[in-house]
């Protein structure tokens, strides 16, 4: 009997550790729970302000574009970048008509196609600018490659031209861009565009330096170089580059076959069969 009771005393405060455990166990999980339900509502409020806020400055700003979109603007609200021979007057007077509006009546592409269309630019890009309300222009121009002349309503027209064949008005060239320029073309046409074109993107072939391009009234290509002063191409430059290599040829060899004289036209409407005019050089000019 004393041994039974031993036991039984001994088992007891097990029993009394094990509920203690669960009640703490179960007071942890409401703890944890009552946590979570704090965190989940702090959680809730700060996204509900967060909503609010940004809601409530998406309608201010959604206020003030409309404001600014739906206001005239003056061309003194445009921006150009650039331009160096063409001036700021000139795109006003070009653009005059498409103000005062307000931005959002502005079209970017339909300003772009009448500036490239009314103006010697290569290209421009447009775009808007709410804040502040503006017009930002930036020009890239083109590039003159040659002094030109040419008919118009029977007067001389003097402009320039690029690589491409356009026409410039001298005006819209500046005195920078001019002083650079040491070729021409005289009797500039259309009709002659692509000889020209092919003689001007060929010219550093030649070992003369080109100086101008000539049109004759019968339409016949010549060109006048550091060397000779006339050169006679013909009506087209099926040939042009071995006209070159002739020429170059004729370059290196003349000087030690002519005495006392000097060429005045070298004819290579054939380049298989030059012809050379030439003509004495008087003592004055030794």
């Amino acid at each position: 009997m004393d041994g039974s009771t031993n036991v039984q005393s001994k088992m007891r405060p097990l029993k009394s550790n094990t509920r203690k455990t669960k009640k703490l166990n179960k007071n942890k999980k409401i703890s944890i729970k009552k946590d979570s339900n704090i965190f989940k509502n702090k959680k809730f409020f700060i996204e509900l302000w967060q909503f609010i806020f940004f809601s409530y400055t998406s309608i201010i700003l959604i206020f003030i574009f409309t404001n600014q979109a739906w206001r005239p603007i003056s061309f003194e609200q445009t921006k150009i970048t650039g331009l160096s021979g063409i001036t700021k007057n000139h795109i006003k007077e070009t653009i005059s008509n498409f103000y005062p509006k307000n931005l959002l009546e502005l079209n970017p592409k339909e300003i772009e196609s009448y500036l490239i269309k009314k103006l010697p630019i290569k290209n421009v890009s447009i775009s808007r600018k709410f804040f502040p309300p503006e017009i930002h222009l930036n020009f890239i121009e083109r590039e003159p490659i040659a002094f030109a002349s040419r008919f118009i309503a029977k007067e001389i027209e003097k402009g320039m031209i690029d690589i491409e064949g356009t026409w410039i008005p001298l005006q819209f060239i500046s005195k920078t861009k001019k002083n650079k320029i040491k070729i021409s073309i005289d009797n500039w046409n259309q009709n002659k565009k692509n000889d020209i074109l092919l003689i001007l993107k060929n010219r550093f072939i030649l070992k003369s330096p080109l100086q101008e391009i000539k049109i004759s009234p019968l339409q016949e290509i010549s060109i006048k170089t550091e060397h000779f002063n006339s050169v006679l191409l013909g009506s087209d430059t099926d040939r042009l580059i071995e006209q070159i290599n002739k020429l170059n040829q004729l370059q290196k060899s003349l000087p030690n076959l002519l005495i006392n004289t000097k060429v005045k036209i070298v004819d290579l409407k054939d380049p298989g069969k030059p012809e050379l005019k030439i003509e004495k050089i008087l003592n004055s000019e030794k």
